[in-house]
């Protein structure tokens, strides 16, 4: 018999589970835990279960569904992460063990995430999202766009300083959405599925811009999310990207239907030189005019060709019948020639006057196709050159409109630094000692006597 210490204390299983539970909680804690995924598996309700092994030792993991969706990272079997949580026990069923709930997790290492962006650009290749024939054109002259970025970002004053320099009237919608963290791919993907729901033909967008300035491999990572990829390569819009820099590319700019190298790229891609557009309406109108006129001179000069062919047949027939008459008469008689000659002339001058009537008629309708067509010219080119006028007229009121002078002339000014950026707000003043003013009739430069 083997003797037991009757004083060592006695413990029920419930009681023991739960001071086991509560010793590793409490001397542990939060932790991070390093280590690469394996067994992983995700049940109905949307638990995901997986463990962390390095070399022959493991550890079980589980993380809430709720967790699960803010997830920046999907885990997946084989990548190696750094899982951030709370170790505690699960003592229920067939068997008591140890485990970490997992709140966060991080891949370990560019090197790590750079292997998961090359294998979701696999698989999302060989579904064809990045097939170049499956591209939409991007608008040459886009009506209304509407830009996803940041709006506290640098990027969209670049945007629309651009937009204001070019004079290109166009409606502009700037959507608010995190572009870095765990939001950001979530907020893209519903503000384009949003955008695609739009019917109304004034509020739709013609393009949507998605820029971004740049930033690390991690700060760009919510641009390679899988669900965003598949929302731009599924956009009935075209969509124009301009992530980071332009060594920097995203699967969004594979997906999308046109990559910029940067935000002021595309920026002058969407908005068109009004100047430029306007010297070629007018090229187009001196074309126009041109061509016209080469065709009227074309009409004019078949009209001469067929009234002197119209004529040079009418002589000749006459011609053709006054030598038939003079064979015939040298064979009759001088009284039946006479009055042959008679009723012959009297046949010629009706003969005649019919071939000048015909002729005249000929002449008559010519002249008033000739007159015709070159009122349907005449009122075509006027057409032509009323719209492109309304057109031009139309932009150019549009330019005027969006002139900043008149504001100014209105009594505003604009604030600007030394660098001649535009300050939009006193805290941004008053980090600056020297501020410009810019009134409708020059500019002025003021000391901050209040910048703290």
């Amino acid at each position: 018999m083997i003797f037991v210490n009757q004083n060592i204390r006695e413990y029920g299983v419930i009681e023991l589970s739960q001071d086991i539970k509560r010793s590793l909680e409490e001397n542990f804690g939060y932790i991070r835990l390093r280590g690469e995924i394996s067994g992983l598996s995700i049940s109905k309700a949307g638990y995901v279960f997986l463990s962390l092994k390095e070399e022959n030792d493991l550890i079980e993991a589980v993380i809430w569904p709720d967790k699960y969706k803010k997830l920046d990272i999907k885990p997946q079997d084989g990548m190696e992460v750094i899982a951030s949580g709370k170790i505690t026990t699960y003592s229920k069923g067939s068997n008591s063990k140890y485990q970490i709930l997992i709140e966060n997790v991080e891949v370990a290492g560019e090197g790590a995430l750079l292997a998961l962006y090359e294998k979701l650009k696999k698989n999302l290749k060989s579904e064809g999202l990045f097939d170049i024939s499956k591209k939409k054109l991007i608008p040459k002259y886009p009506k209304k766009l509407m830009i996803l970025t940041s709006i506290n970002g640098a990027v969209i004053r670049d945007i629309l300083r651009i937009h204001l320099d070019r004079g290109y009237p166009i409606n502009v919608d700037i959507m608010d959405v995190a572009v870095q963290g765990q939001n950001c791919a979530k907020e893209i993907t519903e503000a384009i599925i949003g955008a695609n729901k739009i019917t109304s033909s004034i509020s739709r967008p013609d393009v949507i811009l998605i820029a971004r300035g740049g930033g690390s491999l991690e700060d760009l990572w919510g641009f390679n999310d899988e669900f965003l990829v598949r929302a731009v390569y599924a956009s009935d819009i075209p969509i124009v990207t301009a992530i980071g820099h332009e060594t920097d590319t995203s699967l969004i700019d594979l997906a999308s239907d046109y990559r910029a190298p940067t935000p002021t790229a595309a920026a002058g891609v969407l908005f068109p030189d009004i100047n430029d557009i306007n010297y070629k309406i007018n090229q187009d109108i001196e074309k126009l005019d041109n061509f016209m006129r080469d065709k009227l001179a074309t009409f004019s000069l078949r009209y001469s060709i067929e009234e002197q062919k119209l004529f040079s047949i009418g002589i000749q027939y006459q011609k053709e019948k006054l030598l038939n008459f003079e064979r015939v008469s040298s064979k009759i008689s001088k009284q039946a020639l006479m009055s042959n000659i008679s009723n012959k002339k009297l046949k010629q001058n009706n003969l005649s006057e019919k071939i000048l009537r015909l002729l005249e008629q000929r002449l008559f309708n010519s002249s008033i196709k000739h007159e015709k067509l070159n009122s349907d010219l005449l009122s075509n080119l006027n057409e032509v050159v009323r719209i492109k006028s309304n057109v031009l007229s139309t932009n150019n009121r549009l330019l005027d409109s969006l002139n900043y002078k008149k504001t100014l002339n209105r009594g505003y000014a604009i604030i600007k630094d030394q660098d001649e950026s535009i300050i939009e707000s006193m805290r941004v003043a008053n980090q600056n000692n020297i501020i410009n003013i810019m009134f409708s009739d020059g500019e002025i430069t003021a000391k901050n006597q209040y910048k703290k």
